[in-house]
């Protein structure tokens, strides 16, 4: 729409500090859409494709709803990124300060997300490669699907459902995790403990290591061993499987507890609805 989009540029040429572009419940077509706020300045865009959609704010807040786009790139120094509905497209979203990323579907080749202080938080994600990371936020992710890489230095991190490559590092916080399928599960904390939610009839090799390794007695591992040194023990075996090695979880903390337990997708779906 000509009309909606002269709108967008007679609010950037005269400084509005709060901009929100839509068209009437229809779907808004343009080649790029660059929009620039400062001070406390908002941006509100919906239902919007595009080829390239670049956003970038100071203090303000971002809502985002129901975008397509070939490349999302989002800039914030201290403001708020809500995404409402699904995001589609290679996704790069930086927020300083106390800038937080709350979105709840991500979909895309590549996305690439990162806080320093403020809360990173999805509730889906696809994506054949995703880097999160945080300074000292945490990050709280729902269902993850694909290859997945997941950084934080003083914050935790939480996964509700893993199906694919999981690779997450802390280290102050602590790591939680439901694998529901997977290829390669790599945790790693420095401080923190580690709580590992799996069904029971996954088919991994487990390796956990920390001050204490606790398994829930409805897992069984099989050819298991187990090694003690400083303080530090170390427990793999074969879970439901003896032969494959291409599938296995790994999970590892110098100063926490390793804990294994047994979950059943019902109840992954109960906690997360409670």
């Amino acid at each position: 729409s000509p009309l909606g989009l002269l709108c967008c540029v007679l609010a950037l040429s005269l400084g509005l500090s709060d901009l929100f572009l839509s068209v009437a419940n229809k779907t808004l077509f343009i080649l790029d859409l660059d929009i620039k706020t400062s001070g406390t300045g908002c941006v509100k865009v919906q239902k919007i494709e595009c080829d390239n959609c670049r956003i970038e704010t100071e203090k303000g807040t971002s809502v985002l709803q129901s975008i397509k786009s070939h490349k999302i790139d989002i800039r914030t120094n201290g403001g708020k990124v809500i995404g409402l509905g699904t995001l589609y497209g290679n996704t790069d979203i930086c927020a300083t300060e106390k800038g937080s990323v709350n979105i709840e579907k991500l979909q895309g080749t590549t996305i690439n997300i990162s806080t320093e202080d403020g809360l990173l938080k999805t509730k889906y994600l696809y994506a054949e490669s995703a880097s999160l990371s945080s300074e000292s936020g945490d990050i709280m992710l729902g269902s993850v699907h694909g290859n997945t890489n997941l950084q934080t230095k003083r914050g935790s991190i939480t996964v509700d459902s893993s199906d694919g490559s999981l690779k997450a590092s802390t280290y102050h916080g602590t790591i939680d995790v439901y694998v529901s399928q997977l290829r390669e599960v790599d945790l790693k904390s420095q401080k923190g403990s580690i709580t590992v939610k799996v069904p029971a009839s996954l088919k991994a090799y487990l390796e956990l290591a920390g001050r204490k390794v606790d398994v829930s007695s409805e897992i069984q591992l099989k050819e298991t061993q187990s090694a003690s040194k400083d303080d530090h023990v170390t427990l793999s075996g074969h879970m439901n499987q003896r032969d494959e090695k291409d599938k296995w979880i790994k999970a590892d903390t110098q100063n926490g507890k390793v804990c294994l337990k047994s979950q059943s997708w019902i109840q992954s779906v109960k906690l997360k609805s409670s």
